[in-house]
């Protein structure tokens, strides 16, 4: 069938092709045509010299296409992060949990209640291994319960192999650490206290990999933040922007100004992250983590919503 004739095919079947089908040099990445929904030109790869940028996994004639296709994205992160938790879930306080474990009696419970009220400042389970009520280890596996999720090894962590996975913002701002990778698809990602669900989502949805969060000793997670937080990351860009527009335009911008084998975009609580691939795209079951030279981030916050 000559080429021409096969386009209404082609056209019809677009939204069939997979991300890895976006690949430069793919012979189906060859035949797409522009993901923009609302594209007038139907324009394939085949009549244009221009093979990227790509934003998930789908390729944009045009500037203006692919600021139509970031806006799409902006907007479902928006709708989907805006609802909140589906369910919220009741969790015993970790003094009662130890209480009833019989770990602390009434009178630890209440000197350490009262410490920190009077200090206005630190968390309960700091206050009881301050007055020698319980040891770290104790706290810390008190607070896996009240969370249910693991306490997890500090060994065979590699701050600048794990550097890579997000950028140096979100490390320093939600109190978590990638951790390790186990096999080739699941990742470990390491809480001090209290496991940020959403987080965790932004991580897996980014790096289409399996996350398992859990929690370290506070010591040991204190330590090892530290040596991660000195790591070579890669490099990154901070915006604040005024509203939704100037969020979609600073965004694409980025995107075409940079020209990715790959972008991403996620929103973790009120940021905006989106992240460039320049050599490794997701799914490469060949590297799993990025070096910190193959990928390139953007991190934006909306002054108010617009």
């Amino acid at each position: 069938m000559p080429i021409l004739a096969r386009w209404p095919f082609i056209r019809e079947n677009q939204n069939r092709l997979t991300p890895s089908a976006a690949t430069v040099g793919d012979e189906s990445a060859f035949f797409q045509i522009c993901a923009n929904a609302s594209c007038k030109s139907g324009w394939m790869k085949l009549w244009r010299s221009r093979q990227t940028p790509v934003l998930e996994g789908k390729w944009a004639c045009s500037s203006t296409c692919m600021q139509e296709m970031v806006k799409a994205a902006v907007l479902r992160e928006m709708a989907e992060t805006s609802q909140g938790p589906a369910v919220h879930l009741h969790r015993v306080p970790i003094g009662l949990l130890l209480l009833s474990q019989g770990h602390i009696t009434q009178d630890q419970l209440k000197r350490a209640l009262t410490a920190q009220k009077e200090s206005g400042s630190g968390r309960l389970g700091e206050w009881l291994i301050e007055q020698k009520a319980v040891d770290e280890d104790r706290v810390t596996r008190a607070l896996s319960a009240q969370w249910n999720c693991p306490v997890l090894p500090a060994d065979s962590h590699d701050p600048a192999a794990m550097a890579a996975m997000l950028p140096r913002l979100l490390v320093d701002s939600f109190g978590m650490l990638p951790l390790r990778l186990a096999g080739r698809r699941l990742l470990y990602v390491a809480f001090e206290d209290r496991i940020d669900r959403c987080m965790t989502l932004a991580i897996e949805r980014m790096s289409g990999l399996a996350v398992e969060a859990g929690l370290l000793r506070g010591s040991e997670f204190r330590r090892l933040r530290q040596e991660a937080l000195r790591a070579p990351f890669p490099k990154i860009r901070l915006l604040e922007v005024a509203n939704v527009r100037g969020l979609v335009l600073t965004l694409a911008g980025m995107i075409e100004e940079r020209k990715p084998t790959q972008a991403r975009i996620v929103r973790v609580h009120d940021y905006f992250w989106l992240r460039l691939w320049h050599t490794s795209p997701i799914g490469d079951d060949r590297k799993p983590i990025p070096g910190t030279d193959d990928v390139e981030d953007m991190v934006c916050s909306l002054a108010h919503h617009g």
